[in-house]
């Protein structure tokens, strides 16, 4: 391929000069945030907007903070797809084995709150409590 070429590199830098006659596209510069409206000069109430960011703070905002409680029971139906993602938010509770999860015996359960993000982030659902 290389003995069939019959230029160099200077021609070819002759046959393509750039050609500044030629217009340059410019880009229009985007943003996330949007412009106020032009009837009324609203801006639109959005999280990404700096003018509202208070509003949408931590997805939380204003919520109040969540009292700890204690729980009487915690068992896992038939499901378990040993995940892990409960062992790792509340070891002292639950333990994972080969192939299901069980309520460690004597089991700390005076914090419902970790209690509660276990079952919350089992995939299948299948983490139950009761509380006290």
């Amino acid at each position: 391929m290389v003995e069939s070429a019959t230029g160099d590199a200077d021609k070819f830098n002759e046959d393509h000069t750039l050609n500044y006659a030629k217009p340059l596209y410019h880009t229009p510069k985007r943003s996330f945030i949007a412009e106020p409206l032009p009837a009324s000069n609203k801006a639109l109430k959005i999280s990404s907007n700096p003018e509202f960011a208070g509003a949408f703070a931590g997805s939380g905002g204003d919520a109040a903070a969540v009292e700890n409680f204690a729980v009487s029971k915690v068992w896992i139906e038939p499901g378990c797809i040993v995940c892990d993602a409960c062992e790792a938010i509340f070891p002292e509770v639950f333990e994972v084995t080969d192939d299901s999860c069980i309520i460690r015996p004597g089991a700390p359960l005076d914090n419902g709150i970790l209690v509660e993000e276990a079952a919350e982030a089992c995939p299948v659902e299948v983490i139950k409590f009761t509380k006290a």
